[in-house]
């Protein structure tokens, strides 16, 4: 076994993995159809889909289906503000899950 390469082979990885990679696949597309229906609130974009959260979320999933490797890293990387400094935020928490828009 090469460095990075998995005991499993890919029939098995699929075989063990598929149905829970289905399912949190799933569970994004009905989070992004409750964002879409629910009503505006006083803060947020006319868009739901122009939240800078729900946009970090569109960017991942086109990371996740571009076809290039180290997908897991580049969405953490998406998701990772470089700073080091605390994002202050009007409702008082520091955390987003996402970095701050410029």
């Amino acid at each position: 076994m090469t460095h990075g390469q998995t005991p499993l082979d890919r029939e098995q990885l699929i075989q063990l993995g598929f149905l829970e990679a289905r399912s949190r696949t799933l569970d994004v597309a009905a989070f992004l159809d409750r964002v879409q229906r629910a009503r505006p609130g006083p803060d947020g974009p006319a868009d739901p889909l122009q939240d800078d959260r729900v946009q970090a979320i569109l960017q991942a999933l086109r990371v996740a289906i571009d076809g290039q490797p180290d997908r897991a890293r580049r969405m953490l990387d998406l998701w990772s503000d470089a700073s080091g400094e605390p994002a202050p935020h009007a409702d008082g928490k520091a955390a987003r899950g996402i970095p701050r828009q410029a």
